[in-house]
Parts: C-alpha cells; sequence; structure tokens
C-alpha cells in the first residue's frame, strides 16, 4: 500500500509522549518529519513547538524549563507555550521583547497521553479516547513500540487475519483452514469487519482467556487517520480490545501506543500475569516482520 502524503495526514491528532515522560525538562520528538520540543508550563499546562530557537535555530529541546517558560540553551531566549519569545537577556532592560515567535501547535493531555494536532487553525474536537481505558471493571496496560515501516504498514498489519496464522502461529491463531463469513460496514470515521462464524482458535491465548466452545464475537476497525482497534468478546465477563495509535514519525517510521484492555471479572488482576508478556512478544514479532 502506498503511503500518503504528509500533507493529508496533518488535521489530526497524534499521540507525541505519554504524560509522565513530561515532567521537568523539555523532551524531543518528530512528527509526521516535523522536530517538536514538549513542556510544561508553571500551571501544567502542556505546549508543543517547533524545536529551533527563532534567533540561531539551536533545538529549543536542550534547553530548560525555567518559570513555566522554556530557555534556549544557546543565548537564553526564553519562549511561552504559544511560542511567544518573552525575554531576550542581551537586550537592554528597558527595551521591549520584539515580536518574535516559534510556530506552537495545539496540544493537551488525554488518557495519559500527551496529543498534539498539526494541522492550521484550531481542531473542532479533542483526541479520541481510547475504549473502556479508566472505566469500573476493565484492566489496562499499554505497549510502545517503534516500527521501522510507515503508519498504514502498520495498520494494515494489525487488521490482517491471515497473518497471525503464520507469524504468530499457536500463541495468537493456528493454521487450520475455516470458513469465515465477514460484513463490512462504513463508519464516520472509518471502517469495520465483523466475522460470523468464527472460532476460537486453536492457541495458547485462545486457551488461556476464553472458555472451550463458547460464542466468539470478532469486530475489527480502522478509525482515521491512523487508529486500529481489534474486539474479542466472549460474554460480558469475557471481552478484550486492543487499541493501535499510530503516530507517524516519517515515511518509513512509526510509533506504535498499543493499548490492551480487558474485562475479566475479579480475575482480571492475574489474567494480566500471563496476559501482557504474550502481548509484548505478539507485538515483537509484528516489529520483527516489518
Amino acid at each position: 500500500m502506498s503511503q500518503p502524503s504528509p500533507l493529508a495526514l496533518v488535521d489530526h491528532w497524534y499521540i507525541a509522549a505519554r504524560a509522565r515522560e513530561l515532567r521537568g525538562r523539555p523532551i524531543a520528538r518528530t512528527l509526521l518529519g516535523r522536530p517538536l520540543v514538549l513542556f510544561r508550563d508553571s500551571a501544567g499546562a502542556v505546549g508543543a513547538m517547533e524545536d529551533r530557537c527563532a534567533h540561531r535555530n539551536l533545538a529549543l529541546s536542550s534547553g530548560r524549563v525555567e518559570g513555566g517558560r522554556l530557555r534556549c540553551a544557546y543565548h537564553g531566549w526564553s519562549y511561552d507555550l504559544n511560542g511567544r519569545c518573552v525575554d531576550i537577556p542581551a537586550l537592554p532592560r528597558d527595551a521591549d521583547c520584539p515580536a518574535i515567535r516559534v510556530r506552537a501547535y495545539p496540544a493537551c493531555e488525554s488518557d495519559g497521553f500527551v496529543w498534539v494536532y498539526l494541522g492550521e487553525g484550531t481542531p473542532d474536537s479533542p483526541p479520541r479516547r481510547f475504549a473502556h481505558h479508566g472505566e469500573p471493571g476493565w484492566t489496562s496496560f499499554l505497549l510502545v513500540n517503534r516500527f521501522q515501516a510507515g503508519a498504514h504498514a502498520c495498520l494494515e498489519n494489525f487488521l490482517d487475519c491471515p497473518h497471525t496464522a503464520y507469524v504468530h502461529t499457536g500463541w495468537f491463531r493456528s493454521r487450520r483452514e475455516r470458513a469465515v463469513r465477514t460484513v463490512v460496514r462504513p463508519l464516520s470515521d472509518g471502517v469495520e469487519a465483523e466475522f460470523f462464524e468464527e472460532r476460537d482458535a486453536e492457541s495458547i491465548i485462545s486457551r488461556l482467556l476464553f472458555p472451550r466452545g463458547g460464542r466468539l464475537q470478532h469486530t475489527d476497525r480502522f478509525i482515521m487517520p491512523t487508529t486500529s482497534q481489534v474486539d474479542y468478546r466472549f460474554g460480558p465477563d469475557r471481552h478484550y480490545v486492543i487499541t493501535s495509535q499510530c503516530t507517524p514519525i516519517g515515511e518509513e517510521e512509526t510509533q506504535v501506543y498499543t493499548l490492551l484492555t480487558f474485562r475479566f471479572g475479579a480475575v482480571a488482576p492475574l489474567v494480566r500475569l500471563f496476559f501482557e508478556p504474550i502481548a509484548r512478544r505478539v507485538i515483537r514479532q509484528d516489529v520483527e516482520v516489518l
């Protein structure tokens, strides 16, 4: 699948970092080939700007946060969350600071992540929430992986059932052939595929997590621009959702944040003890194959 132009992807929210990564120092990130710097002001609000000083282009991520503002490590120019230069130490004390700024991008926190919007103007809506994350009775854990592949190549992989029989043999699916009826439906922000007459797979995950002979409900969703959601359900107390938000770093590099959220009643904490290491092994296989 050919990769879309980066211009087609900018008008969307992307995860730039986990919220807990952003503490007292600025951090550098690259989204769609654009170097960014992230930092917090004195009130804890997050900001995202071009990672360059307007003076001599030094990366602002090499500077420090002082008084809730980002100070360049080269000549000490200081910027607020809006990218406005608010202090130039070399100027006389009674001089006004010139109207200088670097580009700032809308940024916010949601579901424990820092999201950045690269488009022009103000986004129409906040970032999409992760399904069931933080809801009572649901347990979650996060996998973060760097893929040497474009975002849409990653999405094709995450929503590709046949590859699991070969790349993840025994862990996720077996190679036994069976006919499965599939209904594909358009969504307002993507497309979904629902699978019928799908039996529980002969795999480690199936044996550990789902009752033998139970009725499986399986739905895969592609959500614009770069999110996949895989939903497996065996009744009200046996349900897990795998959501992967793909942040394009460049045309052939993607940071993938995969949140696994599941419902298994009172035994959920025990389920996580073996589910998480298995999930990490499975996604590492995808990293290797891509």
